[in-house]
Order: C-alpha cells, then structure tokens, then sequence
C-alpha cells in the first residue's frame, strides 16, 4: 500500500483481468466451435489417414484444454496469443491435405479475426498477418476455387488492419478508464488518494496481515481548530493550508517511513482529517514517525494564500491517533481506536500523538472534544 504503487497501475491490473475475462470467453466459443465442426464433418474425419484424424483432434485438445487450464495456470492472456497461433498453423495444416465441406471459409475468417484480438503489440499483428499468409500458401495446395482463394486474402488482409485498429482501440479505452477510476479513487483539492481508494486499500492490508503476517499501523490526523482557521482567514486560505498539509504529511511520511517496509501512503478521509497507512510498522514506530510530524507541523510558517498573510510558527497544528491492526480484527476496530485516540489528544489539549494501546490518564470531556 505504498504511494509508489498508482492507481493507474492497479486499474491496469483490473481491466487487464476483465480482458483475460473477455479471452477465456473466445477460447471458450472456439472449443465449442471446434467440437460442432467435428460433429459436422464427421463423415469426412472418418475418411481422412489415421493422422489427419489424429490432427484434428489434438487440435480440439489443445483449445479446450487450454480454456480449462487458464485460471490455474495462465493468469496473463500473453501467452494466448502463442497457444492462438499454435491452433491457427496446425488447422491450417489440415486443409493442405482435404477441404472440410462445411466450414473452411468460416473457420479462417473467424480464427484470424479472433488471433488479431488476443495480440498485445503491433509485432504480434504483424507475425499474425505472416501466419496468415503462410496459411493461405498451405492452404493453396488443397481445392480451393480461385475466387475464394482471393477472398480468404482480402480477408488476410482485413485482419491485419483490424488488429492494428483494435489494438489502438484497447490501449486507448484501458488508459481513459484507468484515468477514470483515478479520478473517483483521488481528491481533487490535495491529489491525495480519497476515503474510496482508502477502504479498498485496506481490505488489500487484512489480506496481507492474514496471509503473510505482514502488520500495518493506522495514523489518524486531524487539523486543530480548523473552522477557526478559515474563520479568520476565509475558506480559500484554508483549502490552501490544506494543500500544504497535504504536500508535508506525504512528504514527511515517506522519508520517515520504515525504508525496509516501504513508505507510507496518505488520504484525505475528509474536511481537515487525514488518514496515513503505515506497512510493516509497529504502532512503536509509526509513533515516532507521527511525532516527528507533529513537531514539524508545529514548527512550520503557512502562507495563507490569497489573502498573502503568513500564520505564525505554531499558527496550524495537528492532532494524531495511532492504532495497529491485528489478525482477526477489521477496518471498523482498527478505525474506531485511532479514533478514540484522536479524541483523546484533543482532549489532553491538542498538537500531541496519542496511542490506542495507552489508557487515558483521566474520563474525556466530550464538551472539550467537540469544540471546534
């Protein structure tokens, strides 16, 4: 969970598997298609030599086995493009030797058309376009009339273009909808990710504590007396005091963070709250590492734009929560400590870090903690 991970790699992720959803569901029509034909030319498989029939069969083999074998063995449709290929040549083998009655058109067109949508690269389109081809001059020895020799070459020729088009057309729908689900998964006033892209992250940080061991603490910031803040200076000054929180929280956060655990990654949970996941860090740690950014927000001169008046040293200061996540507990537990501790540092009087796993020194005042 780290902020070197971008949302447009894990939306790459996620339609990627939507498009290995998508070539399963091809690989799935043409094993279905491939048993129809033996079924249809039954009578001309029992009229060919003992390998023409061996041929065909593990043809047959080869795309249902594979359909079967994706989600175990194959998670990355790449490799379908070679088992496509493999399937295309050994079919074509089969009609240098006879032409089945029912579907030779049919089966090149489609199979073409079908290997250009499973290529990743233009180099892969083109070495289909050359399968084609050397098809084609297999396929030139069996029966073929001269005029469905040509169309079976317009056609070669259609696919090549199609594939080049398609895959514009791929790349450029998986950038928009990655940029898409960045824009629902990011603030837009701080760039930092937002309460959406938070809970799906943390989901992936239980799996990993379950699976892995692997723990994470929480850090759970809030700004003190925000409302006086833009009450003095307007709401505009203090969206600009909540950039520069922003840019400083992450900033600090991932030169502080744990270097063998990884950096941290920041939210904007909402309002003038913020949210810090810590990988790999003891709730020890990640007090040392809220700590020092407590002290270096505390210490720091904003620039409250565009009114152009600096807030004194100490002018913003912030309030933080920390508690760790452990196996068997979830989000709301996890959430619900650092929450208590937030509300017991602005008890004790705010600009310090409080810990879930520390008692409180005496009862809050919940008039103390909802003052603004």
């Amino acid at each position: 969970m780290s902020d070197s991970v971008h949302a447009g790699d894990e939306d790459g992720s996620r339609y990627g598997r939507e498009y290995f959803s998508y070539v399963r569901g091809l690989f799935l029509a043409t094993s279905f298609i491939s048993i129809f034909e033996l079924y249809l030319n039954f009578d001309w498989f029992l009229s060919v030599p003992l390998w023409l029939q061996v041929a065909r069969i593990m043809i047959t083999v080869i795309v249902v086995g594979y359909w079967l074998c994706m989600p175990r063995f194959d998670p990355m449709p790449r490799h379908a493009f070679r088992v496509g290929i493999l399937f295309f040549l050994m079919r074509s083998l089969t009609l240098s030797y006879a032409l089945e009655p029912y579907n030779v058109a049919f089966f090149y067109t489609v199979a073409l058309i079908a290997l250009m949508t499973l290529a990743s690269n233009r180099y892969e389109v083109w070495a289909a376009m050359l399968i084609g081809a050397v098809s084609l001059l297999i396929a030139r020895s069996g029966q073929f009339p001269d005029r469905a020799y040509l169309g079976l070459a317009l056609v070669t020729i259609f696919a090549g273009y199609f594939g080049l088009s398609f895959l514009r057309f791929r790349e450029r729908l998986f950038e928009l909808l990655s940029q898409l689900k960045d824009q629902t998964r990011t603030d837009q006033l701080t760039g930092l990710k937002n309460r959406r892209a938070l809970q799906d992250d943390i989901e992936n940080g239980f799996q990993l504590l379950e699976s892995e061991g692997t723990a994470f603490s929480l850090l759970l910031i809030d700004v003190d007396h925000f409302k006086r803040v833009n009450d003095i200076h307007g709401h505009a000054a203090g969206d600009e005091i909540l950039k520069t929180l922003a840019r400083e929280i992450r900033h600090d956060v991932r030169d502080m963070a744990d270097a063998d655990a990884g950096a941290g990654t920041v939210y904007r949970f909402g309002g003038e709250e913020f949210v810090v996941i810590l990988p790999g860090t003891s709730v020890d740690g990640a007090s040392i590492v809220a700590e020092r950014l407590r002290s270096r927000i505390d210490a720091k001169q904003f620039d409250a734009i565009p009114q152009e008046t600096l807030i004194p040293v100490g002018g913003v200061t912030i309030s933080v929560g920390i508690a760790g996540a452990e196996a068997g507990s979830g989000w709301s537990e996890v959430y619900s400590a650092a929450d208590l501790a937030l509300y017991r540092a602005k008890d004790l009087g705010r600009n310090r870090v409080e810990r879930a796993d520390r008692p409180t020194p005496f009862p809050a005042s919940p008039e103390l903690v909802f003052q603004a």
